[in-house]
């Protein structure tokens, strides 16, 4: 098997076969699950993902390592330079593409930045989502991440000015909530319950294996 397009031919020989053999009637997705079992993995969005990672050079070139697949927020901008000072210096996104949207020079900037499990679109066309959107970004070790970001005196934020304080809120999460320059909010979220903080990403730089400052606070 080579590609997402093989798998899902087997699943359809699947369907066929158990409804000619068995008159068992099961759908095209439930088919896919089963094929996904059959290669060792727990469902058909793993082995999807597995598939194309080995074949990165069938990925589009705006599809990130970080996210195959992905909903993606577009966010409206109006300074690049401000845009990849907040971005990508101070919280430390890696800039996957960026340009004149229409190819053509002196056109409006759209680009894409990502960070583990993050994958955001920056733009300067004015048809595009007005400022004043809240991304929510879900991860691990947010004190961790709030002392690098603290030590990153870049004009944005930094030591002189001050990043805000963490918030604990009702729905069992402490959140980290940083405007960017141009009206938008970047929301960082981090569960209190140790187990729902398991599978997230984690920015931070320093050494998962221990404590973070969240559990070491309580």
């Amino acid at each position: 098997m080579r590609t997402v397009r093989d798998a899902k031919a087997m699943a359809k020989s699947l369907r066929a076969e158990l409804l000619s053999r068995a008159q068992v009637d099961l759908s095209h997705g439930e088919c896919l699950e089963i094929v996904a079992r059959q290669f060792g993995v727990d469902n058909w969005n793993i082995l999807s993902a597995k598939i194309q990672d080995s074949r990165p050079e069938m990925l589009p070139q705006w599809r990130t390592a970080f996210a195959p697949t992905t909903t993606i927020p577009v966010l409206r901008i109006f300074s690049v330079p401000s845009a990849k000072q907040f971005y990508l210096d101070f919280l430390g996104f890696t800039l996957d593409f960026g340009g004149p949207a229409t190819g053509e020079e002196g056109a409006p900037f759209y680009g894409q930045v990502s960070r583990p499990g993050t994958t955001l679109q920056l733009t300067e066309q004015p048809y595009e989502p007005g400022p004043g959107a809240t991304v929510d970004i879900w991860l691990t070790g947010l004190a961790d991440l709030r002392e690098e970001l603290l030590a990153r005196d870049l004009g944005v934020f930094g030591p002189a000015l001050g990043v805000p304080p963490i918030l604990e809120m009702h729905w069992a999460a402490r959140v980290l909530i940083l405007p960017d320059p141009f009206g938008n909010h970047v929301r960082l979220s981090e569960p209190l319950d140790p187990a729902d903080r398991a599978h997230l990403p984690r920015w931070a730089k320093a050494d998962p294996a221990q404590p973070s400052s969240l559990e070491r606070d309580g």
